[in-house]
């Protein structure tokens, strides 16, 4: 299972796993108005792949270099990776729904409304009762929302990068600082709520799940070369079994407690049963769910061209999160009118929209790069 490049299977896993998250917003756009009945009803994809977000966070622990940079310089890098598109997405997604919804009748108090909300958050304003009239666009809500994962992912690799080198050095060390922060994980969730203002309440999650990874990363965790094929097969038993206990708790947990996303931190809350608890399941879920998905990224890595597509879509998997609820709202409110007429299969039929769009757009910015470098280094031949 040699994989030609480190980072395709990777890539190959985030392009899939980012198509299931925009599955799981399609969903929320044909259950309007009631969309919370996403997180509440049965849903066999999400049963099985409740570590969605989790494998990103995995994957930004897991990639870190000891001693290539500073953590200042860490810091600084990512505060370009991430705030610069945080806020770019947050004006383009702004301008494109509102000359959306503008001409369909979507008053403008419901978009600024929109706006507000997300600044001050879905906890917060619930909290508050904002707005007291209930007018506020979904578009927007959904479109800015989504950002919770940016914030969050800083805001984790700020503390991530100041405490990493000292946390993986010693065992003792690593799982002293990951018991406190899951410790704390549990008391936000169980004493405070399950979910809190900006999420907050699954920061200390997240961070463990990134300083784990790290660690891991000394053992080459994900990518250990088989040397032999009875290597192959214990690492197929292994993910299988991940998977069964994946599946398993979640059949447990529905049928015995009502809860259908256990360890699944949709937008970054817990789950209101299981409360504070779910930060130690989301963990594990997502240490277990990151060797699943990775495990079949690996196998997908070692088909000749299929690798080379998906390889290519996952490198712009953080163009799909950003500009996805875009193509949704464009494909239910333009394209469908609102109307859900294929049942099930419309969320699926949002999705192959949704991706077909973003290639297409992905090609062109692609050329157009492709074009500025060849234009760039004939000027430094001609000089």
């Amino acid at each position: 299972m040699n994989v030609t490049k480190k980072s395709s299977a990777q890539n190959i896993v985030k392009g899939l796993l980012i198509s299931s998250v925009i599955y799981f917003h399609a969903m929320t756009f044909v259950a309007l108005p009631n969309t919370e009945s996403v997180l509440s009803e049965f849903n066999i994809l999400l049963l099985l792949f409740p570590f969605l977000m989790m494998v990103f966070f995995f994957y930004a622990g897991y990639n870190y270099n000891p001693g290539k940079r500073t953590p200042w310089q860490n810091i600084k890098r990512r505060s370009l990776q991430l705030l610069i598109p945080f806020g770019a997405t947050i004006l383009l997604s702004t301008a494109i729904i509102f000359a959306i919804r503008l001409p369909q009748g979507e008053s403008l108090e419901a978009l600024w409304n929109g706006i507000l909300y997300f600044l001050m958050s879905q906890p917060l304003a619930m909290l508050i009762n904002f707005p007291s009239n209930g007018i506020v666009s979904f578009d927007l809500v959904l479109a800015l929302g989504i950002l919770w994962f940016i914030y969050c992912l800083y805001i984790c690799s700020i503390f991530f990068y100041l405490i990493v080198d000292y946390a993986i050095k010693k065992p003792v060390r690593l799982f002293s600082i990951i018991t406190g922060l899951l410790i704390l994980g549990f008391c936000l969730g169980q004493f405070i709520g399950p979910s809190l203002p900006y999420s907050v309440q699954c920061y200390p999650v997240v961070l463990a799940i990134m300083l784990f990874a790290a660690y891991l990363k000394k053992f080459n965790f994900l990518d250990k070369k088989p040397e032999s094929k009875k290597d192959i097969v214990f690492i197929a038993i292994n993910a299988i079994v991940a998977e069964a206990i994946i599946a398993g708790f979640g059949i447990f947990a529905y049928y015995s407690y009502g809860t259908t996303m256990p360890g699944a931190l949709p937008g970054g809350r817990f789950d209101v049963v299981l409360k504070g608890y779910d930060a130690f399941i989301a963990f594990f879920i997502g240490i277990l769910g990151t060797y699943v998905a990775h495990q079949g990224g690996r196998l997908v890595s070692l088909i000749p061209k299929v690798n080379f597509v998906f390889d290519w879509y996952g490198k712009h998997s953080s163009l799909v999160y950003l500009l996805h609820p875009i193509c949704l709202t464009f494909i239910h409110r333009v394209i469908f009118r609102d109307k859900v007429v294929l049942g099930w299969f419309q969320p699926f039929l949002y999705v192959i929209i949704s991706i077909v769009i973003l290639v297409i757009l992905f090609i062109i910015i692609d050329l157009i790069i492709k074009a500025i470098k060849n234009k760039r280094a004939s000027k430094g031949d001609a000089a």
